[in-house]
């Protein structure tokens, strides 16, 4: 937990050079748009779809399933000029990707089974119970069994063919290592194919029946609970998609997106020999997949390659066949809890930097083409960025977005609010206004989550915001008097912050966020003191300090009495901030003069651990952890 944190008056004043003002795009051509490096360090993005856009629409098949299409007509919509047909229930050849290679894996049986493993095309050299570990050297594979994790080994043997065949009654599951307790359980059976590029590696594959494998696709692909038209027509699509990548070595397909992702029959943990399935197939796709079984999509004597992904934009792409078509989606963005079809996010300017040439710092983000289809221009097809060291074209369109159909907003620059940093660093990663410029501001981590956001003050009402951005308050609520002096820590160590209240030297200690008497009342101090909060040991608690020139009067518990530590740091007239500036858990200050911020890691007299300089002295400072990371950093309020 981290706590504390705007620590006393919120009339303290830091001169900082964090104004995080965000850029404007300059000017545009016909052709262009260019955006410059805004100070906020990121772009707010409007963007749209989710994945390349080929093809089948998986929320697209669903908002017209939810309007009564049946698959076979959403299928038609998405692949024109393709019709119904059938093909036999043939093998299916599954690359795992995280044995592709490798140079062991451990295999094993479900309850009651019996594993054989031997040489392809010959009788197996092994059926037992038990797990088989396979670690393939130069001399061939060898085979240990034992009759539990990491067991004593009951056979030991070598096989020297290229691949091996490994199976059992039903299935087989796959385990990295012998002391692995979590792996996966796959219909059919495995190959341990040897590898021709590196001598002691393997690849781990899947042969498994059509409709079995699909069974391992459809509700990886499309969430089980769908209606029950999508999930038809998702079976159909990834039937024929897979038909279509059918190769001429030992595998077909993958189980990634690079593919289609196929998580086989269930997770499993081991117990000792047998394992507990947690199944990774749905009644409601079995069902899908029954209902269409063998139909495929066809085209021009062939089974059509059925391309999709989770969202078109409501603009599909044009693919590589001619019934993958680009045109307007009417389905797509009509489903209901679609967030995908049109959505917002931010993009650093940090990622589009690592675009530059290297040693170079990105002056201009430049979109310098798109497709003119749908909203916001349509999708990127051509940008590049222009850097301090030369320019070069983007080699990523996407960029990290969920598609490259996107765009920064083109906001008006902010000059008022809130500037508040992750980092010791000129450019602040969150700006935002909040509340009215009359209120008062406090700090603290109000839900308990790690992270430090704002909370304003009004008379005795107080609105809490739980995220570092503008709106309505998630809480609002009275506590106290409106005179009354607010202190905001984590009293009772639960890691929420809450408030106290102090009347000269008393304090009214309040462990929960409302209204209602306080749970603790203490006297510490005196009634002149400058109160400051922290944790000042580590413990996850915070306490008060009271502060009498250069000297603190340290408290490690909420009770009054003498201090449990005084210590003499900066002088009389110091301005004084605290926080966990090195995230070890214990707060620690800072004083200011003129535009120097001298920051103690320690509660101790001596030399500051590192001298500052910022700019401006007309910024109200603020002190937290803004991301979560556990390190307090500063923030400003700027006032018109």
């Amino acid at each position: 937990m981290r706590a504390l944190r705007l620590l006393f008056s919120s009339a303290l004043v830091l001169a900082l050079a964090v104004v995080g003002l965000v850029s404007l795009p300059e000017r545009a051509s016909a052709a262009e748009e260019r955006y410059s490096v805004p100070a906020s360090g990121y772009w707010d993005i409007t963007g749209r779809g989710w994945g390349h856009g080929i093809g089948l629409s998986q929320w697209g098949a669903l908002g017209a399933a939810q309007q009564g299409r049946g698959y076979a007509e959403i299928l038609d919509f998405y692949y024109p000029g393709t019709t119904m047909n059938t093909a036999a229930n043939s093998q299916i050849r599954v690359a795992l990707t995280a044995y592709t290679p490798t140079d062991k894996v451990t295999l094993s049986p479900p309850a009651g089974q019996r594993l054989s493993i031997g040489n392809v095309g010959e009788v197996p050299a092994s059926t037992g119970t038990g797990r088989y570990s396979v670690v393939r050297t130069a001399g061939g594979y060898v085979v240990e069994r034992r009759d539990k994790i990491n067991g004593p080994v009951r056979d030991k043997f070598t096989l020297t063919g290229k691949d091996l065949e490994v199976s059992s009654g039903d299935g087989v599951a796959t385990f990295p290592r012998q002391d692995e307790t979590d792996g996966t359980w796959y219909r059919g059976t495995l190959r341990l194919v040897g590898s021709g590029n590196v001598a002691a590696a393997f690849d781990v594959v899947n042969h498994v029946a059509l409709e079995e494998y699909l069974r391992g696709v459809v509700p990886r692909e499309s969430p089980s609970g769908w209606h029950p038209e999508a999930l038809k027509a998702q079976a159909v699509a990834a039937r024929s998609y897979v038909l279509t990548e059918r190769k001429a070595g030992h595998f077909d397909t993958c189980d990634t997106t690079q593919c289609q992702v196929y998580g086989g029959r269930a997770a499993v943990v081991a117990d000792g020999v047998d394992f507990k399935p947690a199944a990774k197939e749905a009644a409601s796709t079995d069902a899908a997949i029954r209902a269409t079984a063998g139909q495929v999509r066809w085209y021009n004597g062939a089974v059509a390659f059925t391309q999709f992904s989770s969202t078109n934009g409501g603009y599909s792409l044009q693919g590589s066949k001619p019934y993958l078509v680009a045109r307007p989606d009417p389905w797509t963005g009509t489903a209901r809890g679609d967030s995908r079809t049109s959505w917002s996010t931010r993009l650093n300017v940090s990622t589009v930097q690592r675009q530059c040439p290297p040693g170079g710092t990105l002056r201009t983000l430049v979109i310098t083409g798109r497709d003119g289809n749908g909203p916001l221009g349509g999708r990127i097809t051509s940008g590049r960025v222009e850097c301090t060291n030369g320019s070069k074209n983007l080699t990523s369109l996407s960029l990290g977005m969920l598609s490259r159909w996107w765009k920064p907003t083109a906001a008006p620059e902010q000059q008022y609010g809130f500037f508040l940093n992750d980092a010791w660093t000129t450019k602040a990663n969150h700006v935002f206004q909040y509340g009215l410029n009359t209120d008062e501001v406090l700090v603290g981590d109000w839900d308990g989550d790690g992270a430090d956001t704002l909370m304003v003050r009004r008379g005795a009402t107080f609105y809490v915001s739980n995220d570092l951005k503008g709106g309505n308050a998630e809480q609002v609520f009275a506590y106290g008097r409106p005179g009354d002096t607010i202190l905001v820590g984590d009293w009772d160590g639960d890691g929420v912050d809450t408030l106290a209240v102090r009347r000269g030297a008393q304090y009214f200690i309040k462990n929960s966020m409302g209204g209602g008497g306080a749970d603790s009342v203490i006297t510490y101090g005196r009634a002149a003191d400058t109160v400051l909060v922290g944790d000042w040991d580590g413990n996850g608690t915070d306490t008060l300090a009271v502060r009498r020139g250069p000297e603190y009067h340290v408290k490690n518990a909420i009770a009054g009495g003498p201090a449990d530590k005084v210590v003499v740091y900066g002088r009389g007239g110091d301005a004084v901030v605290v926080g966990d500036w090195d995230g070890n858990g214990t707060d620690t200050l800072a004083v200011r003069r003129g535009p120097e911020y001298h920051v103690k890691n320690s509660i101790s007299a001596g030399r500051a651990d590192r001298v500052l300089v910022y700019g401006r002295a007309d910024d109200v400072v603020l002190v937290g952890d803004w991301n979560g990371d556990r390190a307090d950093t500063l923030g400003v309020r700027r006032l018109p």
